[in-house]
């Protein structure tokens, strides 16, 4: 397949090893995935062991260390591609350098053609060993000395594809085990084979002799980007760009795709065949995709066209249906399965030979003891399904005063990657409706204060990437950075938006049309009439859509050395380099120059040694700069500090720094400030650290600290040895102590929550805090309990009767009302909550916010009932309407 396209690599020149798990059972599966993380429909559930690539050789081959077989019957199984065959030549290879008098005998077992292995072996494979030996045929003398060959158990047959043997009658395990039990010989012999899960998992298993491994998928992004290395070393360059372009924002399902060792061939593939890009859409990636892949094994699984025609119809209907109707859309139950595409014991149904060209996997059982389906990947579900899409109208059909009889598709997350394929395709007979799906999309209007205008505006703009002649591309980009970044009156006046609109724009701005953004943000960075902070929030943004983009990079750079900003900007300025500036000379030399200037507050100071954390790892530049600044003895107790912190983020193997804060831990010359940051450091660099467990534990025990150290020290210790009791008791007893301010309480409280999520004893203190603080305490308690109390009834009981009292300040319930949107989870929630809420004028601002968050999560007409259902009167916050939000398209 490589060779057609002039890729001419061999195994050795790509090669990764990948490890492998020990399998007790087929794995049960109930809940779904998401998307993004969709090979995890692959992972085994019910496992033994997980071996890396060379422990498998030397402890399952060498030493024989198996349940079952003693390392003499290994069977290696897994979806298509999943590197079997590659494994299974690595595992030859390993074994006639490293088993002494090890014969090693290949087969694929395609070859069989109905032969049995024993014949096979003996008369097709012995006859091919006579020839290279000048004989035309092979000699009594040459079988006997093979006889002897198995009988010393020498002999190691690896039988590759047992998927693809084709048996005379019955299923291929019962005939293949037969061979095995029938042909007594063979029985001598180390059998090491692979096959398809299908195949496998398919039914009765004949082979329950054997010892079950399943290959890992590679990790992302250190065994993704090592094979990619791998295949470009001749031009490592296209490899350096292709890892970039794996990185960008919005590509999380191909970075999760491409964990298979086949489908990142044929991305690798793409890319080289493409000059260093993918095609312009993700519909014309994934149809790439589909042909590539319809070509490998074409002769092991001959189709014709029709076939395949018929096939993908219907892997289309069944991925719409899934998506639509099933509670787990992309784990596929097999009733669910066979009424699309058959039964898979029918030779000539379409879910055989789904099966048998990989669209379709077995991916385990459920409680019923029936299999379990899923696609390839879930990417392709969503490319099947956007490609059994002929009407815009199944998207989105508005019914303005009744959204309940309408359809509204565009505001289920579900759809979204399929709308941007259905977008996507070049079929030219769909370019109008393409037109008239987005004109409808940024033409919709709802009826609550524009929350679900803004989505549909915001799907347009990452539909314009997929659809890239639509006819008002440019003013999409436009609003959007209008929206994002605010703009100028004619009064030259910059006028701003309120929150969420503008970050979920900013976010919008990283989904769309890539080039017009870059080129928007561009001009809007070199324009003379923008502010510091909208420069900086500019800069950032095109960092994130460009990463390493110089104009922003330079921009940043300049604005943190210039003498006419102030602290504040210098300091977010630092915290948007942090963001942006990874491996950036430039940003690197500004924030260390910035850590040793004796000009700027220590905020600035501390907000420049978090930023050269984040960007400086594996710069010898910046840890020669911090190693020098951390051995002078010029600098103040502050200084070191960060120093030492800045240190470990870089590199938190870093022994110099970890001895430092280990050092001034236990030094009686340091006040209680600096003993305070040093715990606090070491809980973000000493996590397994021996040295530093051993010192929190120390300070933890002391009776000479005071309960603000002590607290740190349990949160740190609990952060880098999670679940440490003494973390946890330590916490417990500050809280329940009847001698702590309530300072420390709401600390502890909060920390516990923290390394030990969901702590019962955490989130009531905080709920009974409540009832008896200050106004300015109560609102740190609600934020708190929005960090630990993610779907907890008692804490969202507590801030809804918090929102409601009247002896609490609009600040107070501004607060309660925003951890509330934190930690309700479910839309049954939000519905009740919203209908009690839309009435509260004096939530203002932060109700706003609150409610557009939820309507992210919810239904349109689930949504515009809950906001209609109430006393019209009462509702007085639709006033702001007119005031806050006017349109502006």
């Amino acid at each position: 397949m490589t060779l057609s396209e002039g890729v001419a690599l061999q195994v050795d020149d790509v090669y990764v090893p990948l490890g492998l798990v020990e399998r007790k059972k087929p794995s049960k599966r109930q809940g779904d995935v998401s998307p993004e993380q969709g090979s995890e429909l692959y992972k085994e559930t019910e496992i033994t062991k997980t071996f890396e690539h060379d422990a498998f050789l030397e402890q399952v081959l060498k030493q024989k260390n198996t349940p079952k077989s003693k390392g003499k019957r290994i069977a290696i199984i897994g979806e298509p591609g999943a590197g079997k065959t590659t494994l299974l030549q690595q595992i030859g290879d390993w074994v006639f350098r490293e088993i002494h008098q090890s014969i090693v005998i290949w087969i694929s077992l395609a070859d069989l053609r109905g032969q049995e292995l024993k014949a096979y072996l003996f008369e097709t494979w012995l006859t091919q060993v006579a020839e290279k030996t000048g004989k035309a045929e092979a000699t009594k003398q040459l079988k006997d000395d093979f006889v002897v060959l198995f009988n010393q158990n020498n002999v190691w047959l690896l039988l590759d594809g047992l998927d693809e043997m084709s048996a005379s009658s019955g299923s291929t395990l019962t005939e293949i085990a037969r061979q095995f039990r029938e042909a007594g010989l063979i029985s001598q012999a180390r059998i090491v084979l692979t096959c398809r899960v299908n195949l496998w998992d398919g039914g009765i298993n004949a082979l329950d002799d054997f010892d079950i491994y399943r290959t890992l998928d590679f990790s992302y992004p250190e065994e993704v980007e090592k094979f990619i290395h791998k295949w470009f070393a001749a031009i490592p360059e296209t490899g350096k760009q292709l890892c970039t372009a794996l990185k960008e924002s919005g590509k999380e399902r191909i970075q999760d795709l491409v964990k298979n060792p086949l489908r990142l061939t044929l991305l690798c593939l793409n890319w080289q065949s493409g000059d260093g890009k993918l095609p312009e859409t993700q519909a014309g990636l994934y149809q790439q995709f589909v042909d590539d892949f319809d070509k490998w094994k074409k002769t092991e699984f001959a189709t014709n066209p029709k076939q395949r025609q018929e096939l993908n119809l219907k892997l289309g209907e069944l991925a719409k249906a899934a998506i639509d109707k099933e509670t787990t859309r992309f784990r596929l139950r097999q009733d669910f399965v066979n009424q699309f595409l058959g039964d898979a014991d029918d030779e000539n149904s379409l879910l055989k030979l789904a099966l048998n060209r990989g669209w379709l996997n077995c991916v385990g059982i459920d409680t019923n003891i029936k299999p379990v389906y899923a696609f390839f990947h879930v990417s392709f579900q969503e490319y099947f399904a956007a490609k059994a899409i002929d009407n815009w109208h199944f998207f989105l059909n508005h019914v303005p005063k009744n959204p309940s009889q309408g359809t509204y598709r565009i505001f289920e997350p579900q759809w979204k990657q399929t709308i941007l394929l259905w977008l996507g395709r070049e079929e030219e007979n769909f370019k109008q409706q393409k037109q008239q799906f987005i004109d409808a999309l940024i033409n919709f209007q709802d009826r609550c204060l524009r929350f679900y205008e803004y989505r549909a505006y915001f799907l347009a703009a990452a539909g314009i990437a997929e659809f890239r002649s639509y006819s008002k591309a440019d003013e999409i980009v436009a609003q959007i950075v209008k929206w994002g970044f605010g703009y100028l009156n004619q009064k030259q006046e910059w006028i701003s938006f309120f929150k969420p609109i503008p970050q979920e724009a900013r976010l919008a701005l990283k989904q769309t049309d890539r080039t017009k953004a870059i080129a928007a943000l561009v001009q809007l960075l070199q324009s003379n009439h923008v502010n510091h902070f909208t420069r900086r929030q500019v800069a950032e943004s095109l960092g994130e859509i460009d990463p390493g983009n110089e104009i922003a990079m330079a921009a940043l750079v300049q604005m943190l050395q210039s003498t006419n900003v102030d602290d504040l900007t210098r300091r977010q300025t630092a915290e948007s380099l942090g963001k942006i500036g990874t491996g950036n000379e430039n940003a690197v030399a500004a924030l260390v120059q910035l850590l040793q200037s004796t000009n700027v507050d220590d905020d600035t100071r501390w907000e420049a040694a978090c930023s050269l954390g984040k960007i400086g790892t594996g710069n010898e530049n910046a840890v020669a700069a911090l190693v020098q600044l951390l051995q002078s003895t010029n600098v103040d107790d502050d200084t070191r500090w960060l120093a030492i912190f800045s240190l470990g983020e870089i590199d938190p193997s870093n022994e110099i720094a970890m001895a430092a804060l280990v050092q001034m831990l236990q030094s009686t010359n340091v006040d209680d400030l600096t003993r305070r940051q040093t715990a606090e450091s070491l809980g973000k660099i000493g996590t397994g650290n021996e040295n530093a467990i051993a010192a929190l534990v120390q300070l933890l025990q002391s009776n000479h600290v005071d309960d603000d150290i002590r607290l740190r020290a349990a949160y740190s210790l609990g952060k880098i040895d999670l679940g440490n009791e003494i973390a946890i008791a330590a916490l417990v007893q500050l809280l329940q102590s009847n001698h702590v301010d309530d300072d420390i309480r709401l600390r502890a409280a909060y920390s516990l929550g923290k390394i030990d999520l969901g702590n019962e004893i955490a989130i009531a203190a905080l709920v009974q805090m409540l009832q008896s603080i200050s106004e300015l305490m109560r609102r740190q308690v609600a934020k708190s309990l929005e960090k630990i109390s993610t779907g907890n009834e008692f804490a969202i009981a507590a801030l809804v009767q918090l929102l409601q009292s009247n002896h609490v300040d609009d600040d107070t319930r501004k607060q309660a009302a925003y951890s509330l949107g934190e930690i309700i989870q479910d839309n049954k929630h939000r519905f009740d909550y919203l209908k009690a809420l839309s009435g509260y004028w004096k939530l203002d601002y932060q109700f706003y916010s609150l409610a557009c968050k939820w309507a992210q999560n919810m239904d349109y007409p689930d949504f515009y009932q809950a906001w209609h259902q109430h006393n019209f009167a009462t509702r007085t916050i639709r006033s702001l309407r007119e005031i806050l939000f006017t349109r502006i398209i």
